[in-house]
């Protein structure tokens, strides 16, 4: 009889063991996010991790497994660092481990810093828990998110001081243009305005003649023109750098701006062949983010870049042109630009050199 009883026991608490170890993983929950979908180079990223015991009773043994890239740098404290073998991640497993009463959770957080340029996947988990015994271990996994880290700005003294001086001359251009359909106001005549622009309602109001007063040309942009043909890998990283530098300058000087490429540049949701002038954060992010996601593939010349920009240019676009050095059919297409638009093209070359 005492055997019989000790057999039940036994199976009763092999039962129990196994219902624990399935419904002690079932009870956990985790969510996890990031500070930072696009972040600088060797910026402070943190990820963290939220898991929640979901039932009434409690849960001694958890463990969160997470991984992260070989290339990042992780600034966590170094008891947080465990390589385990036998854990089914790639890259720097991080682990947690933590006891969660009923209806508690617990948040972990990971501090890193990426180097380089480039989209990462990190942060996919694997969430353990165990039996009441410690016997048997049941584990469910979660998805790695993405971070994109932006280029650098450039080094190029040279192409700052051209770039600078190409801004002031379209700030100049913007602030003496008049825009004729756009009043604002009236004001008195000084005799140097055109007969046209007196208002003689308005001056027969005001018993003096009056002219218009027109608003600043609202319509001055800019297109950015990123040319990747024949770029070697650094030519093409200082390219970007450029082409960052470019549009903060723009930003800066509240000088809309759109932006055209033949190089692969993916924004969030698509590729960016095209982007119409605009301003602001969420603009300038978009180009910074399908930046950090470029890479070396080309998909048309920049004779068919620069033969599309001419179709459709509008007589207050200028150019600045963000290229490795030029060549053959790229070199005469230039030319071809920059005798039909004048002084309103600025060409930047790409000298990888600079930023070593």
């Amino acid at each position: 009889m005492i055997y019989f009883l000790l057999i039940l026991a036994a199976a009763i608490l092999t039962g129990l063991e196994f219902v624990w170890a399935k419904y002690s993983l079932e009870a956990l929950h985790c969510e996890s996010e990031t500070d930072h979908i696009l972040a600088e180079p060797n910026e402070e990223i943190v990820w963290s991790a939220t898991v929640e015991n979901r039932s009434r009773m409690p849960i001694p043994f958890a463990r969160l497994t997470a991984s992260f890239p070989n290339e990042v740098t992780l600034l966590s404290e170094p008891s947080h660092i465990r390589r385990k073998s036998d854990v089914n991640i790639a890259g720097y497993p991080v682990e947690e481990r933590m006891s969660l009463g009923p209806s508690k959770s617990v948040t972990r957080r990971v501090r890193i810093s990426i180097p380089r340029r480039g989209q990462y996947w990190f942060g996919s988990y694997e969430l353990s828990s165990g039996d009441l015994l410690g016997f048997r271990e049941s584990s469910k996994g979660g998805a790695a998110q993405k971070i994109v880290i932006m280029p650098e700005r450039t080094k190029q003294q040279t192409s700052l001081d051209a770039l600078g001086g190409f801004l002031g001359d379209i700030s100049v251009r913007r602030f003496i243009l008049e825009d004729p359909i756009l009043t604002i106001g009236f004001r008195d005549y000084t005799g140097r305005e055109p007969m046209k622009a007196i208002s003689w309602t308005r001056s027969a109001t005001a018993g003096s003649l009056q002219v218009k007063q027109f608003d600043h040309t609202a319509e001055q942009h800019v297109v950015v023109l990123l040319n990747c043909e024949g770029a070697s890998p650094e030519g093409f990283e200082e390219c970007l750098r450029l082409t960052r530098t470019v549009c903060e300058q723009l930003e800066r000087k509240k000088i809309p701006y759109g932006f055209r490429t033949n190089g692969n540049i993916s924004g969030p949701v698509c590729k960016i062949f095209h982007m119409a002038e605009g301003l602001g954060e969420r603009h300038l992010n978009t180009i910074l983010y399908g930046l950090g996601r470029g890479d070396r593939t080309c998909f048309y010349s920049f004779r068919y870049l620069a033969e599309q920009t001419m179709r459709h240019r509008s007589s207050n676009e200028s150019y600045i042109i963000v290229t490795p050095p030029l060549e053959g059919s790229a070199a005469a297409a230039v030319g071809k630009l920059e005798n039909v638009v004048g002084n309103k093209l600025c060409i930047l070359t790409a000298r990888p050199e600079v930023n070593r």
